[in-house]
């Protein structure tokens, strides 16, 4: 095993076991919608979405098949700006838990921006 391949390799597995360790424990309070004021967005990007697949449909202009992954992707950054996430623990254990998933992606970076060697 390469000098490559054992950075790649330790760098996934510091990754995917901090990863797990900080995903078992954060909790997720509340999930929907960002809300700004009493109004919310998902709303009106949902009625926005139906809108622009609808004038798809009846006519492909280009500018409707550029504006529907934009209305997507502001759709999904609205269900993450409204998901509140807890955490629990002290900030020694969150530490403990991205410090490894650092330095992993570092070896992942690292290990994949190096040139393979010929054998």
């Amino acid at each position: 095993m390469k000098n490559r391949d054992k950075m790649i390799l330790i760098g996934m597995v510091l990754v995917v076991f901090s990863l797990v360790i900080f995903f078992s424990n954060t909790a997720i309070s509340s999930f929907g919608f960002y809300r700004f004021g009493q109004v919310s967005t998902g709303g009106i990007l949902i009625a926005l979405i139906l809108l622009d697949v609808a004038l798809l449909v009846a006519s492909s202009h280009k500018i409707c098949k550029i504006l529907l992954p934009i209305l997507l992707a502001l759709l999904v950054l609205s269900i993450i700006l409204g998901t509140h996430i807890v955490f629990y623990g002290k900030v020694l254990d969150l530490l403990l838990m991205l410090v490894p998933a650092a330095v992993g992606a570092g070896l992942l970076i690292k290990g994949f921006l190096t040139k393979k060697e010929k054998e």
